[in-house]
Formats: C-alpha cells, structure tokens, sequence
C-alpha cells in the first residue's frame, strides 16, 4: 500500500514539473516569436524610414554649385556674395556643408566654366580667411588677419588696380581707401584705433582733386574740424568749422559760400549747430 501511494506521488510529481517545463517553453518561445516579429516588422518599415529621412535631408543640404560673374559682381561694390559669412563685416550668416553642418576648413567655389571663384577658410561656419577671384584668375578681393587684433580687406578691380583698402582692428573698420578705375584716389576715411576720434574724410574727382576735405585743426580730443568743398575747377565752393556734438558734427561759425569764380555768395553764421546771423 505504501508503494503504491509513493508511485502515485511521484507519478504526480512528475505531472507537475512537466506542465511547468512546458509552460516555461512556451513563454520562451512567445518571447522568440515576438521578438522575430519586431524584427521582421523592422526590416519591412526601415527602408521607407530611411528614404523619408534622406528627402527631408535633402531639403536642408545646399547642393554644390556654380555661379556666373553677372549674377554675382555689382559695379560699385564687387563680389559681396562670401561677406555675409565675415562677422568682422557684420555677417552672421552661417555656411553649411554637404552634411549639412557647419562648415570648417578650407571650401572652394566655381564659376561655370570651372575656374575658381572663391577658396576661404571657415571655422564654425564663418570664413576667417579668404579671397575671390575674377574669372580671368586676378584676384577680386583679400581678406586676412594681420594680427590677433588687426585685420584687412584689398579688393581689386578686373585688370588687377586697386580697387579699395580697408583696415580693421578688433572688429572695427578704423581706415577706407578707395580707388577710381584709373588709379586715383576717390575717397578715404581714418578714425583712431578706438574708433572714437575721425581723422579725415575727404572725396577727390578722378583727376585727383580734391571735392571734400573734413578734417581736424589739431591732433587733441574734440577739436575742430574743418570742411571745405570745391568744384572740379579746384575753385573753393564752401567753407565752415564743425564740432562734435551729440556724436554728430555740426556747424558752429561762419559759413562761406563762393561760385566757380571765387566770388563769396554767401556768409552765415551758426553757434552749435543753430543758424544765428546772416552776414551775407
């Protein structure tokens, strides 16, 4: 009797273990099958995933291409294009590669017949070095730093005159120099280092002439300037001191006005800017 009731136990153990080893197979296997589902699942969608990224990523990733010197050069101002990546001349656009990222190192730009337009170095998207070319190869403009402080832009005209030079020292535009076609000067523009005092400003005919002067009296902090204006005769059109005011200039003394003979036309007096007497 009590072999029996041992039998029957075990048989019953037995029982026991089995369903437990078939219950924990099955859950293993469930596990499997959905697993290989996922898996098929990805399989199937990444490829349509993948296409829909790449044509949204196409979208934002300029694609390389070529310019054409009449799309881009303006008669006064040159090739202005690769400027609004020079923070020094108030650019804060940023230039992306390929990827779509920020750009740095070197880059190169075509015009369409393959020659090189522009290579300039760029560091976070912004150029730091560069220069752009004419399609015959002359250089159209420079821009380098000189120092940790100082920097400058040449530019040139087709058949490699100079076309204007500017100086800046730490992110200010402290000198212009400008140039007609023919070599002679057309206009200059001089402050101090600090870009707090102007130390002329004065425009020329092509023959070199003087137009305008405006200048100080004397090298000393918030001097009077003088300016004068002639015709293209050289004759004196106008004369009359200026101070500094407000951060502007203004008038204060005596206006002389005179016609292309040297004859005084008119004579007025300003105090601070305010007409005050009328002479002549």
């Amino acid at each position: 009797m009590q072999t029996a009731g041992k039998k029957q136990r075990h048989s019953e153990t037995e029982k026991t273990e089995l369903l437990q080893f078939t219950s924990v197979q099955l859950h293993r296997l469930g596990i499997c099958s959905l697993q290989i589902f996922i898996a098929l699942i990805s399989l199937l969608i990444a490829p349509v995933i993948a296409l829909a990224q790449v044509n949204n990523f196409e979208g934002q990733v300029p694609h390389a291409k070529t310019f054409n010197l009449k799309d881009l050069y303006d008669s006064t101002y040159g090739i202005e294009l690769f400027d609004k990546f020079n923070a020094n001349l108030g650019g804060d656009s940023i230039r992306k590669n390929d990827q779509g990222y920020a750009a740095n190192g070197w880059i190169e730009d075509h015009y369409t017949d393959g020659s090189l337009l522009h290579k300039g170095f760029y560091a976070d998207g912004q150029v730091n070095l560069y220069t752009n070319y004419y399609p015959n190869g002359q250089e159209e403009r420079v821009y380098k730093s000189v120092s940790e402080r100082k920097a400058e832009m040449k530019k040139y005209y087709m058949d490699g005159k100079p076309r204007s030079e500017v100086e800046y020292f730490d992110g200010n535009a402290i000198s212009y120099h400008d140039y007609y076609d023919n070599g002679q000067p057309s206009y200059v523009e001089e402050y101090d280092k600090k870009h707090e005092t102007l130390i002329q400003r004065c425009s020329y005919y092509r023959d070199g002439k003087p137009q305008s002067i405006f200048v100080p009296e004397s090298d000393k902090k918030n001097a009077r300037y003088s300016h004068k204006e002639y015709y293209p005769n050289g004759q004196l059109k106008e004369e009359y001191e200026m101070i500094s005011s407000s951060g502007d200039y203004v008038k204060d003394g005596e206006d002389k006005q005179y016609d292309d003979k040297g004859n005084l036309t008119s004579d007025i007096l300003y105090d601070q800017g305010e007409e005050s007497k009328v002479i002549k």
